[in-house]
């Protein structure tokens, strides 16, 4: 399992230690507001972290708990999920709002899709944003993702952005 170091980011996979910041993060109406998923319960939130604690036993690569290096706070998470509807595996990143606005979802993004692409072995990775959610959408460009298609899975308002191992080789985390 991979550990990444950024500027002021840690990025480790979830442990089952790690539940009630996910409950955190996930049970709040703010954190969550503009995400495609929306609030879920503690009981989804241990479901979801049995999925990521799944996904990289079974592939290698999932979603990572970000912890601020300075502080040791939990910020949030940023990794690949797999989807029922997408052949490649598909970018998540929420943080908690205190986090907002100081470039770590950048970060976190930038250094999730240069591993993904690299050491992690990704052709494709996708990642499914709400069209209201600028600020994601920003990021995902900023990154370097292409939107690809503007009514993703026939519903209004969802964007899908996609980068290739080609496109991914010249980022900079």
């Amino acid at each position: 399992m991979s550990k990444i170091i950024t500027e002021r980011l840690i990025m480790r996979p979830f442990t089952g230690a790690d539940i009630n910041y996910l409950i955190h993060l996930k049970g709040s109406a703010t954190n969550m507001a503009k995400t495609t998923v929306g609030v879920i319960d503690a009981l989804a939130a241990a479901r979801q972290l049995d999925q990521y604690q799944n996904q990289w036993a079974t592939r290698g690569i999932g979603v990572w708990s970000l912890t601020h290096k300075t502080s040791g706070a939990f910020v949030g998470e940023c990794g690949f999920v797999a989807r029922d509807d997408m052949d490649e595996l598909s970018l998540r990143y929420t943080l908690c709002h205190g986090w907002w606005g100081q470039g770590l979802g950048l970060e976190a993004v930038r250094a999730a899709l240069d591993h993904g692409l690299g050491k992690g072995g990704l052709a494709q990775i996708s990642a499914v944003v709400l069209e209201s959610n600028s600020r994601s959408c920003r990021i995902l460009e900023q990154a370097g993702m292409q939107q690809v298609e503007t009514n993703y899975a026939g519903i209004p308002g969802f964007r899908r952005y996609q980068i290739a191992k080609q496109q991914g080789s010249a980022l900079a985390v």
